[in-house]
């Protein structure tokens, strides 16, 4: 029976619609001091390159 709901709930490949996102976050949103430790220790790496090509 999961099977079944799972498979209904998937859309086809050849699905012309684009899946739509919806944003109902607060405006900022807030971040805490752990969240942003956590974020430069995994992504840290990753954002000094982004930043280093867009400065270029």
């Amino acid at each position: 029976m999961l099977s079944r709901q799972r498979k209904r709930g998937r859309t086809s490949r050849r699905d012309p619609e684009t899946p739509r996102v919806v944003d109902d976050l607060p405006r900022p949103v807030p971040i805490s001091r752990a969240e942003l430790e956590v974020i430069e220790a995994f992504l840290g790496a990753q954002i000094d390159a982004l930043l280093r090509e867009f400065t270029r």
